[in-house]
C-alpha cells in the first residue's frame, strides 16, 4: 500500500497490516528456534573433539568479524527505517514511491475464475538462490473488483502459510481463495501477493467470478488451478 502524507490509515488496514506482521515474526520466531536448538546441539556434539588453540582462535575471529557485519549493517537498516516511519507519521516526509515494477522474471501474474461456493487455487514457485536457507512467509492485499466493494485478505489463504526453502531449493506454494457469497458474479478481483523474506517479491492473482452453471461443482471443491505465466525466481 503506497499512500501519499495527506492521507490516513483507516483502522480495518492497520488491523489487516499489523496482524500479518505478527504471523510473519511468529513464524519466524518459531524458525529461528529450531535452528538454535539445531545450533545447540551441534555444538554439544563436537565437545568431545579435541580442538587445537590455533584453530579455536581463528573460528572466535571469524565468528566475531561475522556478527559485528550483520550488527553494523542491520543497525543502520533499523535506524534509517525508524527515521523514515517518523518522517511519514509526521507528515514532513510522503510514502516512497513505489519502484519500477519488477521485471517478468520477477513477478507472475495469475487468473483463476470460480463459481459462488468453490474453492480456487493457484500455485506459484518460489526458489532460493542463495548458499544460505531462507525464512518465508506470504502476505496478501485486499481483493479489490473493478467497481464495488473491496473484500478482506482474509479469504485468502497459503498452503503452507510458511516454509524454509534450502540454499538452491525451490518449492510450491498453493494460494487458495473461497468464492463465499459476498463475491459479486460478473466481477474480476484483483490482489498482490508479497512473499516475505524475499525482498516484497510479489505475485498478481485475479479471479473472475462465473454465473452459476448446470455443471456447477459442489461447494468447496477446486475447480481450477492457475498456471503461472513464468516460474518464480527470486534471487
Amino acid at each position: 500500500m503506497s499512500k501519499g502524507s495527506t492521507e490516513r490509515m483507516s483502522p480495518e488496514t492497520f488491523v489487516e497490516e499489523l496482524k500479518a506482521l505478527i504471523s510473519a515474526n511468529l513464524a519466524g520466531n518459531v524458525q529461528l528456534m529450531a535452528r538454535i536448538n539445531e545450533l545447540v546441539k551441534a555444538a554439544t556434539a563436537r565437545q568431545k573433539e579435541p580442538i587445537d588453540a590455533s584453530t579455536l582462535f581463528a573460528r572466535w575471529m571469524e565468528f566475531n568479524l561475522a556478527s559485528y557485519s550483520v550488527i553494523s549493517t542491520q543497525g543502520m537498516a533499523l535506524l534509517n527505517g525508524i527515521v523514515s516511519a517518523a518522517e511519514q507519521a509526521l507528515g514532513t516526509k510522503a510514502r516512497p514511491a513505489p519502484e519500477p515494477g519488477p521485471s517478468a522474471e520477477q513477478k507472475v501474474e495469475m487468473r483463476l475464475e470460480g463459481r459462488q461456493g468453490e474453492r480456487v487455487t493457484a500455485p506459484f514457485l518460489v526458489e532460493n538462490r542463495y548458499d544460505r536457507a531462507l525464512d518465508v512467509a506470504f502476505q496478501a492485499s485486499d481483493l479489490v473488483p473493478g467497481s464495488g466493494r473491496a473484500l478482506p485478505a482474509s479469504h485468502i489463504s497459503f498452503e503452507p502459510a510458511t516454509l524454509m526453502v534450502a540454499p538452491k531449493g525451490q518449492a510450491v506454494v498453493n494460494a487458495a481463495v473461497t468464492l463465499t457469497k459476498d463475491f459479486v458474479v460478473g466481477q474480476t478481483y484483483s490482489t498482490t501477493i508479497r512473499v516475505l523474506g524475499f525482498q516484497a517479491k510479489e505475485v498478481a492473482l485475479a479471479i473472475t467470478v462465473r454465473p452459476p452453471g448446470k455443471e456447477a461443482k459442489p461447494a468447496g471443491q477446486t475447480v481450477k488451478r492457475a498456471k503461472p505465466a513464468k516460474k518464480r525466481r527470486a534471487s
